[in-house]
Protein backbone atom coordinates (compact mmCIF):
# COMPACT_ATOMS: atom_id res chain seq x y z
CA UNK A 1 0.00 0.00 0.00
CA UNK A 2 1.15 3.56 -0.77
CA UNK A 3 0.84 6.06 2.12
CA UNK A 4 1.76 9.58 0.95
CA UNK A 5 4.42 8.09 -1.31
CA UNK A 6 5.71 5.71 1.37
CA UNK A 7 5.81 2.02 0.48
CA UNK A 8 7.49 -1.04 1.94
CA UNK A 9 10.01 -0.87 -0.90
CA UNK A 10 11.16 2.72 -0.21
CA UNK A 11 10.66 2.69 3.56
CA UNK A 12 14.37 2.52 4.40
CA UNK A 13 15.25 5.40 2.07
CA UNK A 14 12.55 7.67 3.50
CA UNK A 15 13.41 6.93 7.11
CA UNK A 16 14.34 10.09 9.05
CA UNK A 17 14.98 8.97 12.64
CA UNK A 18 14.15 6.27 15.16
CA UNK A 19 11.57 7.33 17.74
CA UNK A 20 12.21 4.37 20.02
CA UNK A 21 15.26 2.10 20.36
CA UNK A 22 14.49 -1.27 18.81
CA UNK A 23 14.02 -4.26 21.12
CA UNK A 24 13.42 -7.93 20.21
CA UNK A 25 9.91 -7.87 21.75
CA UNK A 26 8.76 -4.52 20.35
CA UNK A 27 8.13 -3.13 16.87
CA UNK A 28 10.41 -0.53 15.34
CA UNK A 29 8.90 2.95 15.56
CA UNK A 30 10.42 5.62 13.37
CA UNK A 31 9.72 8.86 11.57
CA UNK A 32 9.40 8.65 7.80
CA UNK A 33 9.22 11.52 5.34
CA UNK A 34 6.24 11.26 3.00
CA UNK A 35 5.61 13.29 -0.13
CA UNK A 36 3.76 16.00 1.80
CA UNK A 37 4.31 15.33 5.51
CA UNK A 38 6.26 13.25 8.03
CA UNK A 39 4.57 10.04 9.17
CA UNK A 40 5.18 7.69 12.09
CA UNK A 41 5.59 4.05 11.06
CA UNK A 42 5.24 1.16 13.51
CA UNK A 43 6.88 -1.86 11.90
CA UNK A 44 6.94 -5.46 13.18
CA UNK A 45 8.57 -6.96 10.11
CA UNK A 46 12.20 -6.80 11.38
CA UNK A 47 11.31 -9.05 14.33
CA UNK A 48 11.67 -12.84 14.34
CA UNK A 49 9.06 -15.04 12.67
CA UNK A 50 7.21 -16.15 15.83
CA UNK A 51 6.84 -12.64 17.17
CA UNK A 52 6.10 -11.16 13.76
CA UNK A 53 3.38 -13.69 12.98
CA UNK A 54 1.72 -14.26 16.36
CA UNK A 55 2.07 -10.73 17.77
CA UNK A 56 2.87 -8.34 14.95
CA UNK A 57 0.17 -9.43 12.54
CA UNK A 58 -2.79 -9.37 15.01
CA UNK A 59 -1.46 -6.21 16.74
CA UNK A 60 -1.26 -4.31 13.47
CA UNK A 61 -4.74 -5.46 12.50
CA UNK A 62 -6.20 -4.56 15.90
CA UNK A 63 -4.57 -1.15 16.16
CA UNK A 64 -5.66 -0.17 12.64
CA UNK A 65 -9.19 -1.25 13.54
CA UNK A 66 -9.18 0.75 16.78
CA UNK A 67 -7.96 3.86 14.96
CA UNK A 68 -10.77 3.48 12.42
CA UNK A 69 -13.37 3.25 15.19
CA UNK A 70 -11.96 6.33 16.93
CA UNK A 71 -11.56 8.39 13.76
CA UNK A 72 -12.66 11.99 14.14
CA UNK A 73 -12.10 12.28 17.89
CA UNK A 74 -9.89 15.31 18.65
CA UNK A 75 -6.74 14.09 20.38
CA UNK A 76 -6.58 10.78 18.50
CA UNK A 77 -3.95 10.84 15.71
CA UNK A 78 -5.14 9.95 12.25
CA UNK A 79 -4.24 6.48 11.00
CA UNK A 80 -3.09 6.63 7.38
CA UNK A 81 -3.40 2.88 6.95
CA UNK A 82 -1.21 -0.21 6.72
CA UNK A 83 1.83 -0.38 4.47
CA UNK A 84 1.41 -4.15 4.63
CA UNK A 85 0.21 -6.61 7.25
CA UNK A 86 3.15 -5.82 9.57
CA UNK A 87 3.46 -2.01 9.34
CA UNK A 88 1.09 0.79 10.31
CA UNK A 89 1.41 4.47 9.32
CA UNK A 90 0.12 7.05 11.80
CA UNK A 91 -0.07 10.84 11.88
CA UNK A 92 3.03 12.43 13.39
CA UNK A 93 2.32 14.62 16.42
CA UNK A 94 5.19 17.01 17.03
CA UNK A 95 5.76 17.42 20.75
CA UNK A 96 6.84 15.50 23.85
CA UNK A 97 5.24 12.75 25.87
CA UNK A 98 3.95 13.48 29.37
CA UNK A 99 6.90 11.75 31.06
CA UNK A 100 9.05 14.73 30.03
CA UNK A 101 7.05 17.19 32.18
CA UNK A 102 7.22 18.08 35.87
CA UNK A 103 4.51 19.17 38.30
CA UNK A 104 3.23 22.60 37.37
CA UNK A 105 4.45 22.50 33.76
CA UNK A 106 1.02 21.91 32.24
CA UNK A 107 -2.07 24.13 32.69
CA UNK A 108 -5.20 22.76 34.33
CA UNK A 109 -7.06 23.02 31.02
CA UNK A 110 -4.76 20.35 29.56
CA UNK A 111 -6.08 17.75 32.03
CA UNK A 112 -9.70 18.74 31.39
CA UNK A 113 -9.22 18.33 27.64
CA UNK A 114 -7.47 15.00 28.16
CA UNK A 115 -10.42 13.67 30.14
CA UNK A 116 -12.80 14.72 27.35
CA UNK A 117 -10.74 12.65 24.90
CA UNK A 118 -10.98 9.59 27.15
CA UNK A 119 -14.73 10.19 27.60
CA UNK A 120 -15.13 10.25 23.80
CA UNK A 121 -13.12 7.04 23.42
CA UNK A 122 -15.31 5.31 26.02
CA UNK A 123 -18.35 6.69 24.21
CA UNK A 124 -17.39 4.44 21.29
CA UNK A 125 -17.11 1.38 23.58
CA UNK A 126 -13.30 1.31 23.50
CA UNK A 127 -10.94 1.10 26.48
CA UNK A 128 -7.28 2.14 26.24
CA UNK A 129 -5.79 -0.11 28.96
CA UNK A 130 -2.41 1.63 29.27
CA UNK A 131 -3.02 5.21 30.40
CA UNK A 132 -0.87 4.68 33.49
CA UNK A 133 2.09 4.86 31.12
CA UNK A 134 2.77 8.58 30.66
CA UNK A 135 4.65 7.87 27.44
CA UNK A 136 1.29 7.11 25.79
CA UNK A 137 0.10 10.68 26.39
CA UNK A 138 1.55 13.26 24.03
CA UNK A 139 1.68 17.01 24.52
CA UNK A 140 1.77 18.70 21.12
CA UNK A 141 3.89 21.77 20.47
CA UNK A 142 0.66 23.77 20.88
CA UNK A 143 0.00 22.19 24.28
CA UNK A 144 -2.83 19.92 23.13
CA UNK A 145 -3.20 16.36 24.52
CA UNK A 146 -3.03 13.33 22.24
CA UNK A 147 -3.29 9.61 22.97
CA UNK A 148 -0.85 7.36 21.13
CA UNK A 149 0.08 3.67 20.96
CA UNK A 150 -3.36 2.06 20.89
CA UNK A 151 -2.17 -1.51 20.40
CA UNK A 152 -3.54 -2.64 23.80
CA UNK A 153 -6.93 -0.96 23.35
CA UNK A 154 -9.97 -3.18 22.78
CA UNK A 155 -13.69 -2.95 22.21
CA UNK A 156 -16.47 -4.08 24.52
CA UNK A 157 -17.75 -7.53 23.63
CA UNK A 158 -21.21 -8.75 22.76
CA UNK A 159 -23.96 -9.31 25.29
CA UNK A 160 -22.86 -12.83 26.25
CA UNK A 161 -19.10 -12.28 26.13
CA UNK A 162 -18.75 -12.25 29.92
CA UNK A 163 -14.96 -12.53 30.10
CA UNK A 164 -14.28 -9.73 27.63
CA UNK A 165 -16.91 -7.49 29.20
CA UNK A 166 -15.54 -8.16 32.67
CA UNK A 167 -12.09 -7.04 31.52
CA UNK A 168 -13.68 -4.08 29.77
CA UNK A 169 -15.23 -2.88 33.04
CA UNK A 170 -11.90 -3.17 34.87
CA UNK A 171 -9.93 -1.26 32.26
CA UNK A 172 -12.74 1.30 31.80
CA UNK A 173 -12.15 2.34 35.40
CA UNK A 174 -8.40 1.90 35.07
CA UNK A 175 -8.32 4.45 32.24
CA UNK A 176 -9.68 7.07 34.64
CA UNK A 177 -7.27 5.98 37.35
CA UNK A 178 -4.51 6.52 34.79
CA UNK A 179 -5.71 10.11 34.46
CA UNK A 180 -5.84 10.43 38.24
CA UNK A 181 -2.28 9.12 38.49
CA UNK A 182 -1.16 11.72 35.94
CA UNK A 183 -2.83 14.50 37.93
CA UNK A 184 -1.23 13.25 41.14
CA UNK A 185 2.20 13.55 39.51
CA UNK A 186 1.79 16.71 37.42
CA UNK A 187 -1.14 18.63 38.95
CA UNK A 188 -1.80 17.25 42.48
CA UNK A 189 -4.08 20.17 43.29
CA UNK A 190 -6.62 18.72 40.82
CA UNK A 191 -6.74 15.30 42.48
CA UNK A 192 -9.87 14.75 44.59
CA UNK A 193 -9.75 12.83 47.90
CA UNK A 194 -11.93 10.11 46.35
CA UNK A 195 -9.51 9.69 43.43
CA UNK A 196 -6.52 9.57 45.78
CA UNK A 197 -8.23 6.90 47.86
CA UNK A 198 -9.13 4.88 44.76
CA UNK A 199 -5.55 5.09 43.50
CA UNK A 200 -4.28 3.78 46.82
CA UNK A 201 -6.85 0.97 47.07
CA UNK A 202 -6.91 -0.07 43.41
CA UNK A 203 -9.85 -1.69 41.63
CA UNK A 204 -11.61 -4.97 42.19
CA UNK A 205 -9.69 -7.68 40.29
CA UNK A 206 -7.38 -5.01 38.88
CA UNK A 207 -4.23 -6.55 40.32
CA UNK A 208 -5.19 -9.93 38.94
CA UNK A 209 -5.92 -8.56 35.47
CA UNK A 210 -2.68 -6.57 35.38
CA UNK A 211 -0.73 -9.57 36.71
CA UNK A 212 -2.02 -11.74 33.85
CA UNK A 213 -1.10 -9.05 31.33
CA UNK A 214 2.39 -8.62 32.82
CA UNK A 215 2.93 -12.40 32.88
CA UNK A 216 2.10 -12.60 29.18
CA UNK A 217 4.49 -9.73 28.43
CA UNK A 218 7.33 -11.36 30.42
CA UNK A 219 6.70 -14.72 28.73
CA UNK A 220 6.78 -13.05 25.33
CA UNK A 221 10.05 -11.26 26.11
CA UNK A 222 11.68 -14.48 27.25
CA UNK A 223 10.46 -16.40 24.19
CA UNK A 224 11.66 -13.75 21.76
CA UNK A 225 14.98 -13.26 23.56
CA UNK A 226 15.72 -16.98 23.31
CA UNK A 227 15.03 -16.85 19.61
Amino acid sequence: MDVDGITRENLVHRRVESLRPAKPWQPDIFLVQGETKPVVVKDYRPRGFLYRFFVGLPSTWNEARIYRKLAGIPGIPRCHGKLDRYALAIEYIEGRNASKFKAGDLPHQFFHRLKRIVDAVHGRNIVLCDLRNKKNIMVSKNGEPYLIDLCTAFERGGRWNLVRNGLYKIFYQDDYLGLAKLRRQLAPELLTPAEADQLDRGLFMQKEAVAVRNFCVRWLKQLVSRK
